[in-house]
């Protein structure tokens, strides 16, 4: 039977009015996004701001 790990993280979500600062929050959601999914984890859910990923134990 396949076991998961899980975890959840805050990643801030709010948008600054301007298009250089939404550019640069954009760019730094992606890169943390990149890093987990190296490292093996699975966006399963967001909710209010909170991301839940979940990876499989080995």
């Amino acid at each position: 039977m396949k076991q998961y790990e899980y975890k959840v993280i805050a990643i801030a979500t709010a948008i600054p009015v301007t298009t250089k600062g939404y550019e640069k929050v954009a760019q730094e959601f992606e890169t943390q996004l990149n890093a987990l999914g190296r490292a093996g984890w699975e966006l399963v859910q967001r909710t209010d701001g909170l991301f839940f990923f979940k990876r499989e134990m080995q």
